[in-house]
């Protein structure tokens, strides 16, 4: 970690009326007891965020900003209850296409003693969270306005593709509503979805690519890959025969089909 020159703030952490010296320094916090007691913890450290800062939340909380590169950055909320905890987490990145021009990556509670804290869990890079241990099933659609940033995050987090259950799935429709404008967008997402492990969403979404566009000769080759990648061969074999009768049918070039398809069919 980098950091910035020692601060010193006071609060009252442990709720006597008592003023409490809060010290950050060198990635180690330590408090001077307005009733004399001493206590100190080092901040968790987290990947791609080094340089921290001690800012405020309420009289008996303690904020510590994290900054990093690209415009990453994130805040820990600590409490002291004989111990001290961490209350919740918060990380953002920029988003040029939201609002507040902020994309949040993530908002959770944590509630758990600071020593307890697995630092895995805390591990992100300059694009956001590696594992995304945290994200709220609830919150995974909230943030996006834009279906290339999710494509972009599906495509980089594996986990989060994993996240796409029914009900996601359910909203994501709902939310994105499919039609001309964002077809290729939804033909990418649902890849994005299969090649990171979530052949059922990604097969959900081509099947309603299928239905919307029976002419979209893309969406029948991944829907057989998808099939045939879970053991699904003869729906696989059938999807595979559509995309090659498309394929004549509308005089694409055959020479972009894969070789493996034939060999496929025929191994039936």
């Amino acid at each position: 970690m980098s950091f910035v020159s020692a601060q010193s703030n006071y609060y009252d952490l442990d709720n006597d009326n008592l003023q409490d010296e809060v010290v950050l320094e060198n990635g180690l916090v330590t408090v001077h007891f307005g009733n004399k007691k001493s206590g100190s913890f080092e901040l968790p450290e987290i990947t791609a965020l080094g340089n921290t800062s001690l800012g405020y939340t309420n009289p008996s909380e303690l904020t510590i900003y994290y900054g990093g590169d690209r415009g990453l950055y994130g805040t820990i909320n600590v409490f002291y209850k004989k111990e001290w905890c961490i209350k919740n987490t918060n990380f953002y990145n920029p988003c040029q296409e939201c609002e507040d021009q902020n994309f949040k990556i993530l908002k959770k509670s944590i509630n758990l003693p600071v020593k307890d804290i697995d630092s895995d869990k805390l591990e992100i890079d300059s694009k956001g969270f590696k594992s995304l241990t945290f994200f709220d099933d609830q919150g995974i659609l909230k943030p996006y306005k834009d279906l290339k940033k999710l494509y972009t995050d599906l495509s980089g987090y594996p986990l989060l593709a994993n996240r796409f259950n029914e009900a996601v799935l359910l909203d994501f429709k709902k939310k994105f509503t499919l039609s001309q404008r964002n077809l290729d967008d939804y033909n990418n997402i649902a890849f994005a979805l299969s090649k990171n492990g979530n052949q059922k969403a990604g097969i959900e979404l081509l099947k309603q690519i299928i239905t919307k566009f029976p002419d979209r000769t893309v969406a029948y080759l991944n829907l057989a890959d998808n099939y045939w990648n879970i053991g699904e061969k003869d729906k696989a074999i059938n999807n595979y025969k559509e995309y090659l009768t498309l394929m004549k049918t509308q005089k694409k070039d055959l020479k972009k089909i894969p070789r493996y398809i034939h060999g496929r069919i025929e191994s039936k």
